[in-house]
């Protein structure tokens, strides 16, 4: 009997051991249909082994939580395989297995990268965050905007009561969904409200999407010089302006956020807690800057001239956030349609 179930515990974490790397395969891979692949053995594996944990409670448990990993991670990959359906279905599973996870702490269960020295990042409280963040975008794109209020308001409520541990504050860790975008959200809370202003916007409550764009932080602002980094919310904010009738105020928002910005610099925020937002962001550029072609053009004149000098990377050199805010690229952002029209036509009126 000894013998058996040493073989059977030898079996076990041979089996968990395939499972993470299939995990880390799907995180690493960066193709979001070859990552399914990856994912959905992972999944069939772990629902395999699972099964056969029936009546066993603490292994039970523990491969719950690696089977709601798989799901949360093949959820994240079929929104860029823009897969809405099956993604929401993969993250609803996931919320309802975290939901009812029983296990003590050490286990991880989400494979993403965030900050240095994290101490959430692979918790259960950010896989739930990361899992009503998915969703939600799932809901959206399919026109379940009302349904996609409810799941990020389910978001930012895990945030803010997991904020002593600065769950709130992290930033969005990088292989997830939509992370990374020059001017998008700096931590996971600025995301999700962002997110459900959009979601509100989506669902016909123009005014109550207004309001939390305007209320919602739009820094980091280093040095407190005038120039927020949240340059996402600062655009919706425009759009969803500009669609509620304040074409004035849409204007000076617009204007302020056409003010020429010097490069992002490393993130200086009053708040102690805050002093790490926007660490991987730092990185990626310092990465990006080692393989990026340094001769640009001068994005008004055409000019050749060093990127150093041209203005912000990525901007075609110009050093004002506004020129990044396209009607193709806040699609591709994922706006709901009609915010991306009044953008459109805000732009289009000679702006």
């Amino acid at each position: 009997a000894a013998a058996a179930a040493a073989a059977a515990a030898a079996m076990q974490d041979k089996v968990e051991g395939e499972i993470s790397k299939l995990l880390k395969y799907g995180r690493l891979e960066g193709d979001p249909y070859t990552a399914v692949e990856f994912l959905d053995q992972a999944v069939a594996k772990a629902e395999r082994l699972r099964g056969s944990l029936v009546g066993q409670a603490g292994d039970a448990d523990r491969v719950q939580g690696i089977l709601a990993s798989c799901f949360v991670a093949r959820g994240n990959a079929l929104l860029g395989a823009k897969g809405w359906e099956d993604a929401d279905k993969d993250f609803q599973r996931a919320v309802g297995l975290l939901e009812g996870y029983k296990g003590g702490g050490g286990q991880k269960f989400v494979f993403y990268e965030a900050s240095a020295n994290c101490t959430v990042c692979n918790s259960r409280e950010m896989a739930v965050a990361l899992a009503l963040d998915g969703q939600g975008i799932a809901l959206g794109q399919t026109g379940r905007w009302e349904e996609a209020q409810v799941a990020f308001t389910k978001c930012l409520g895990v945030l803010a009561v997991n904020a002593s541990s600065g769950l709130d504050v992290e930033e969005v860790p990088r292989g997830w969904t939509l992370s990374g975008l020059r001017g998008g959200a700096p931590t996971m809370f600025q995301r999700a409200q962002l997110n459900l202003a959009l979601a509100k916007y989506g669902a016909g409550d123009r005014e109550g999407a207004l309001k939390v764009l305007q209320g919602l932080d739009k820094g980091p602002d280093p040095g407190d010089r005038g120039y927020p980094q949240f340059w996402d919310a600062r655009a919706a904010q425009v759009a969803a302006l500009y669609g509620n009738g304040f074409g004035g105020k849409a204007e000076l928002e617009w204007k302020q956020l056409c003010v020429s910005h010097p490069p992002p610099p490393p993130s200086r925020p009053n708040n102690k807690v805050k002093l790490a937002v926007n660490r991987a962001a730092q990185r990626m550029l310092d990465m990006e800057a080692l393989v990026t072609d340094n001769r640009c053009e001068d994005f008004d004149s055409g000019t050749q001239i060093p990127c150093d000098d041209a203005g912000i990377p990525g901007l075609g050199g110009s050093s004002s956030p506004c020129v990044l805010y396209t009607e193709r690229e806040v699609t591709a952002r994922l706006w709901p349609s009609e915010l991306v029209q009044n953008l459109a036509d805000f732009r289009g009126q000679g702006t």
